[in-house]
């Protein structure tokens, strides 16, 4: 078997091991589940041929970058080591996955019953299975328990993912290849939880693991930035928690231009719409330009001010740029939203 063959089958099994611990185990059958326990077994094989090779070395510096490649992205670094523990760490991933459907999950117990289970420790696997099903256990836990949604759990789940993913910044010499992988895990948690709380909550911690460089840290802060400048991103501001938002702010400064580009956004869509049973002559209505953004209640004029005063509460500096660009805004004619925006702010600036 050439190298390359050896890798593609070891990156065939990672994928199939990321998905193991993501929310597309929801859609897997038997015949899914004993295609992934095949080709654990054959890992194992691999293992036992590598394992005392002179060029192991060159397999794991392989595999470490590979870890950036998979699909879903998630947190998985999987060394020469777990291969010869391909089987165990499978199943120990699909039982700690809650999106694991209830049937396959009776499976794996009932094949785990026969087997007599395996000789290894629960904690010499732990590890690799909580990375893996890292992303997983969070969306979760934040789609589900909203008691469990509290500032310290925020800021423990926060801190773990940030150090993972920062973790993860020495597996490619390519940057490039480093900010695509975080780009898209960080698309893949916003998209399926709806808001940006834990990736706010990441620009205001630090790593709990004490090898990382400021150096590191400070390129994948920017990173997130970078990110959450992005119309498709910024986007989900509007349904994430406002405090959280300011704080990324105060820490971010570039973060509050793009809140503001965001806002301003959302304000150049809406439009006066005319009430003639109404004792206001006219109130400022959203236009969808898509299907999907229709019904989108949040998106009203009075929640477009509320998160503008929450900008304004940043600092002094972001309070000057965003009267300045509104007032800018409001100048270009003689009737337009920013006008009423800013008797609002006036308003609530005074009461």
């Amino acid at each position: 078997m050439t190298a390359e063959i050896l890798m593609k089958n070891i990156y065939t099994f990672a994928n199939i091991l990321s998905q193991a611990g993501s929310d597309i185990v929801a859609k897997w059958n038997h015949t899914s589940l004993n295609n992934a326990f095949n080709w654990a077994d054959y890992c194992i094989k691999v293992f036992q041929q590598i394992e005392n090779k002179p060029y192991r070395g060159e397999i794991e510096k392989h595999m470490a970058s590979m870890t950036l490649h998979l699909h879903p992205p998630s947190c998985l670094k999987l060394r020469v080591e777990d291969l010869g523990k391909a089987r165990v760490i499978l199943e120990r991933t699909l039982l700690q996955n809650p999106f694991l459907p209830e049937k396959l999950s009776r499976t794996i117990i009932e094949q785990k019953q026969k087997t007599k289970g395996n000789n290894l420790e629960p904690a010499e696997c732990q590890e690799i299975v909580t990375e893996v099903t890292r992303v997983s256990m969070l969306m979760k836990t934040l789609q589900t328990d909203e008691d469990l949604y509290r500032q310290t759990q925020l800021i423990s789940e926060a801190t773990a993912l940030l150090s993972t993913v920062i973790s993860l910044s020495s597996c490619s010499s390519k940057s490039q290849r480093f900010e695509c992988y975080v780009y898209n895990l960080l698309s893949r948690l916003a998209k399926k939880v709806g808001q940006l709380d834990i990736i706010l909550k990441m620009l205001c911690v630090l790593p709990s693991d004490t090898t990382y460089t400021d150096g590191q840290l400070q390129d994948l802060h920017n990173i997130i930035v970078r990110w959450l400048s992005e119309p498709q991103n910024s986007r989900f501001l509007v349904t994430s928690s406002k405090v959280l938002i300011q704080e990324a702010c105060r820490y971010h400064t570039d973060l509050c231009q793009s809140y503001l580009d965001h806002i301003v956004g959302w304000a150049e869509r809406l439009e006066p719409s005319y009430n003639e049973d109404d004792t206001n002559f006219y109130s400022w209505r959203y236009r969808c330009t898509e299907s999907s953004e229709k019904g989108n209640d949040h998106r009203t004029f009075e929640k477009l001010c509320e998160h503008l005063e929450n900008l304004l509460n940043v600092n002094k500096q972001c309070q000057l740029t965003v009267k300045h660009t509104l007032q800018s805004l409001k100048e270009k004619s003689n009737f337009n939203v920013y006008s009423d925006i800013l008797k609002r702010l006036n308003q609530i600036a005074e009461y």
